[in-house]
């Protein structure tokens, strides 16, 4: 038992939530989180930080110092960041609540709205997610203030009175948190049943893979990890179908190296890690056979990475 502040049964299903948002994705992703709460947002933080550095990565966590270097640091390196941190693919976590006093308040609406004018740029150049905390109390300007922003978002997030202290539950392993299941939205049950349609008539193209790709990426930011894994597992018997038949080019070996990425992530994320890592390493071989096949392109380094 952990004794301390944790989160109540709401704060945890919200944490799932945002959890499920941004741990899978692997481009770009904006979110808003608003709080007055300094407390929920060091939890939040602290798990995401402790998710990416079991990945052998980090999140990002910049921290200006005086207001000037909003613009002149941090948002230089959002809009053309660095080679080896997109490589990294772990959030940015940006918390612009710390900062107190009306210079700090006048520079983060600012700097917002200079976001709100590159946005496009920001999409394009970041491919990895975004996560903006700030005040509460300023959530109605900012929505006014950055409105092509917010369109763009992925999610937000107003904190509630989620925090309790005493002794805490231990955290779940793995294989429980894969029981929490989010419901789809009406597209993105459209997806499923779009790849349900295809798999139902034994269509066996790369578009039956484009299908599964969008489907599972669904499956898999909902919970849905039963349905995830049989659709991984059904695209990579597909793909391994299409090198039987049309022999290893570097179109049918990359179907194969994604499809075998997306068995292990599945698996990772229901806690069976020694199938997790047979799927990684045999979509690591496939990659380094690209490569040695096609040379050191943009594409094929990244999937390498």
């Amino acid at each position: 038992m952990i004794s301390g502040s944790f989160l109540n049964k709401q704060g945890e299903g919200e944490w799932l939530r945002v959890k499920q948002y941004l741990e899978w994705s692997d481009h770009f992703a904006l979110g808003f989180i608003f709080t007055d709460n300094p407390g929920i947002v060091k939890i939040f933080r602290e798990r995401f930080a402790d998710i990416y550095r079991a990945r052998i990565t980090r999140m990002e966590i910049p921290s200006p110092e005086k207001p000037s270097l909003l613009f002149d640091g941090l948002l230089p390196e959002l809009l053309d960041p660095p080679v080896h941190l997109q490589a990294l693919k772990a959030p940015y976590w940006v918390d612009l609540t710390r900062q107190k006093g009306e210079e700090w308040t006048t520079a983060r609406l600012n700097f917002l709205m200079r976001l709100n004018e590159h946005r496009e740029t920001l999409r394009k150049a970041l491919k990895r997610p975004l996560v903006l905390v700030l005040p509460v109390e300023e959530r109605d300007l900012i929505k006014k203030l950055v409105p092509d922003l917010w369109s763009i978002r992925d999610f937000s997030l107003v904190t509630g009175p989620w925090l309790e202290t005493g002794t805490s539950p231990p955290p779940a392993r793995p294989s429980d948190q894969g029981n929490s299941v989010l419901s789809m939205s009406s597209y993105e049950k459209f997806l499923v049943d779009v790849w349900q349609k295809l798999k139902k008539e034994d269509n066996a193209s790369r578009g039956f893979l484009f299908a599964g790709e969008l489907a599972f990426d669904v499956c898999l930011k909902t919970g849905h990890y039963e349905l995830a894994t049989e659709i991984a597992q059904t695209m990579t018997d597909l793909a391994r179908k299409i090198i039987d038949s049309v022999g290893e080019t570097p179109e049918s070996l990359r179907d194969l190296s994604v499809s075998l990425n997306k068995v292990g992530d599945t698996a990772k994320a229901m806690g069976k890690w020694d199938k997790a890592q047979k799927s990684f390493e045999e979509s690591l071989k496939i990659s380094r056979k690209i490569i040695d096949s096609v040379g050191e392109t943009p594409e094929s380094l990244r999937d390498l990475s």
